[in-house]
């Protein structure tokens, strides 16, 4: 796979974001209007000076002295309009930096409204034409008729089976009528899981859409399917009642599966301060004395570049069925000690809770904002692994672990007990928890990957949070996997899936890509956090979490 700038690949804030060269636009306004100040106490100055009579009297004639301050008055009307006109362009600036943002903040909202709106009124059509009577009545003569009908067809098959009609059949014209059927079957299967694929490949295909639609269309249906006014959903509070956005949605579908035994015990309005219980134990730990393990070709080394960064990531979930985990520990150049925090992707799916933390039910419950049972595995963590709140941490996550660890920065309480200063994930739905201040936050996604899509929006474009898409190339990334050694089977497989762009192997190729081809975004996020890479390691521990 070629490196660099066969890659497409698009950038998101950081240091070339909007926000950042707003914030450049208002910075070089502040310097304008400073210089402007300065220029005009030069002024002030030299105002004073030519004022003064023992300057007038150094004139070798009256001629002289007159020309000298016809000459000065033209020089002060002169720089004294500049002065005025250096104020005027540091409005400017600040003046189309705020503009902008107004303006792109009232797109925002008026399309916002617009979808749900629509949507909701959608519901409502769709509600009131569900439950009319007459399509009940038709709806329900539908179904008896597809039921008798249903029951006849298999009474005749039954009964056609028994008096050996099939067999006779088979005799006659060699056809195996029940193999036919079954065939039949299975094509009809076929057709709706191909259909299936396809519709998901699409929507990662076409992340926009798919992200609005997550976003305001499905929760304004839903909302409006269930009697809620269009008001009500643009009311300022937020009692989590009303299926506002893709959290609260995802919380409906929470609540709601929970009385069939998904997800396990679920309300709508959980307590703000509930904490999963958990049992938290260490699987493998390492203080200095021989070798720290799973960590590359020097494992008492932290990694040395992000791809090494993302392969020990990755071994935190790769082929496991719970995820672990990991906190090294570094011994920084500097003395102070560091921390990275490696949390793990989704390694059970399933849609029951239960005793691996790394399921489904973790995914739901942070997406929806609710704490989950692996919230409590990374802080029990950090806890045993001996973090002060004092050092530095950088949380590293791919897919789920990517979700949990950006969404841990929006719990006050964690911040207050974790210094986390460093953010990196890897094709994770993370849109809804945008590092705070002070944090340097590095996304990789596919453009192509449903999954970071799922939150309904786009990473926010801020200077600290760099978002980097890569548009993958099928061609390039079969022959990288050829290389690796897969068989032509096990690529066509690894593309069939309807999230075929979520796969490790792929985001694999991705990093090693990027970083082989020195994308600027990439370097200059390693170098401004370089503190955390190459230094050798203290300890490393790993752990995993079991629901009771």
């Amino acid at each position: 796979m070629s490196a660099g700038p066969s890659q497409d690949v698009t950038v998101t804030g950081g240091s070339g974001g909007t926000t950042a060269r707003l914030d450049d636009m208002r910075a070089r306004a502040d310097v304008l209007s400073a210089r402007a100040e300065e220029f005009e106490r030069v002024l002030v100055a030299l105002a004073r000076a030519e004022a003064d009579p023992a300057v007038l009297a150094l004139a070798a004639s009256p001629v002289t002295g007159a020309a000298l301050e016809v000459a000065c008055a033209r020089f002060f009307t002169r720089a004294a309009g500049a002065g005025v006109r250096i104020r005027g362009i540091a409005t400017a600036l600040r003046g189309c930096a705020d503009a902008y943002e107004s303006a792109d903040a009232l797109i925002a909202a008026s399309l916002a409204v617009a979808l749900d709106t629509a949507a909701n009124v959608a519901g409502h059509g769709v509600r009131t034409v569900v439950f009319h009577p007459v399509t009940m009545v038709v709806v329900g003569n539908a179904a008896v008729q597809g039921l008798v009908v249903a029951t006849g067809v298999v009474h005749v098959w039954s009964a056609a089976k028994e008096a050996g009609v099939f067999d006779h059949i088979e005799q006659v014209t060699g056809i195996d009528v029940e193999e036919v059927a079954e065939h039949g079957a299975e094509a009809v299967l076929g057709v709706l899981a191909d259909g299936a694929v396809w519709a998901a490949q699409q929507a990662g295909e076409h992340s926009d859409l798919t992200g609005a639609a997550m976003e305001h269309v499905v929760p304004g249906f839903v909302a409006g399917f269930l009697g809620v006014p269009p008001g009500l959903v643009f009311t300022p509070a937020d009692w989590g009642a009303i299926p506002r956005d893709s959290q609260t949605l995802t919380g409906f579908v929470l609540a709601g599966l929970s009385p069939f035994g998904f997800f396990g015990g679920q309300t709508l309005m959980p307590h703000p301060q509930h904490r999963p219980p958990v049992d938290v134990h260490v699987v493998e730990e390492w203080t200095g004395r021989g070798r720290a393990g799973a960590g590359g070709a020097d494992g008492a080394h932290a990694p040395g570049s992000v791809r090494a960064l993302w392969e020990r990531q990755w071994a935190q979930s790769r082929g496991r069925d719970n995820g672990r985990v990991r906190v090294e520990q570094v011994a920084g150049a500097d003395g102070r000690r560091r921390h990275i925090v490696y949390v793990p992707a989704t390694t059970r799916n399933t849609l029951r809770a239960g005793r691996e933390t790394t399921d489904h039910t973790t995914n739901l419950e942070t997406a929806s904002g609710r704490r989950s049972a692996q919230h409590e595995v990374v802080r029990t963590a950090i806890e045993e692994a001996g973090v002060d709140p004092d050092d530095e941490v950088m949380l590293v996550g791919y897919s789920q672990g990517g979700l949990v660890a950006a969404s841990l920065l929006a719990d006050e309480e964690f911040r207050q007990r974790v210094n986390v200063t460093t953010v990196f994930t890897v094709g994770a739905p993370v849109s809804d928890f945008a590092p705070p201040d002070g944090v340097d936050m590095l996304s990789i996604e596919h453009e192509q990957d449903l999954v970071p899509d799922l939150d309904g929006a786009r990473n926010e474009d801020t200077a600290e949070w760099t978002t980097l898409t890569v548009d993958l190339d099928e061609a390039e990334q079969r022959e990288a996997l050829a290389q690796k050694g897969w068989s032509e089977e096990r690529i066509d497989a690894a593309f069939d899936g309807p999230v075929y762009a979520h796969g490790g192997e792929l985001y694999d190729n991705t990093v090693t890509d990027l970083e082989e081809g020195g994308h600027p975004e990439l370097t200059q996020w390693q170098e401004r956090n370089s503190r955390f890479f190459d230094d050798p390691l203290r300890s490393t521990h790993s752990f995993e979490g079991a629901r009771p």
